[in-house]
């Protein structure tokens, strides 16, 4: 029932782009900085209550080893980014119902909720950073 519910209000991607702003910055993010430094910043804001993804690793596993995964999960995101792709698991999601208000009976009182990778959480934490900082930088420029 919460599959034939949620896919009735889901939207479907129709393939168009917004039109934006057509101009040439003054320089261009030409790299995404992966080093234990910003890994263990992306660990720490984890929260470590929250629900294992597809590949069963929980956030509180990523907290509790964090000295010990920043190092190699800089490497691994690192060689990701270069040659331009992620596991196949980072790609899928569980998704799981959670319950607004309302009577518990009727389906459309629940929102669905994906799970995803922890790992694939904090690779995209620090690329999100990094390109907040390159655009804020970029309007600092512009005003």
């Amino acid at each position: 029932m919460f599959n034939k519910y949620f896919v009735s209000v889901g939207i479907v991607d129709d393939g168009t782009q917004p039109i934006g702003l057509q101009t040439q910055p003054a320089n261009v993010l030409d790299r995404v900085e992966f080093d234990e430094r910003n890994v263990l910043l992306a660990i720490q804001k984890l929260k470590p209550n929250l629900s294992a993804g597809p590949d069963g690793l929980p956030p509180l596993l990523f907290k509790r080893l964090q000295t010990s995964l920043a190092k190699p999960l800089a490497l691994l995101f690192t060689q990701l980014l270069s040659v331009g792709t992620v596991p196949d698991i980072w790609k899928q999601a569980v998704i799981v119902p959670v319950f607004k208000k309302g009577l518990t009976s009727a389906v459309s009182n629940y929102r669905p909720i994906s799970l995803t990778c922890v790992a694939s959480k904090i690779m995209e934490r620090i690329i999100a950073k990094q390109i907040y900082e390159y655009l804020l930088n970029q309007i600092k420029s512009f005003i």
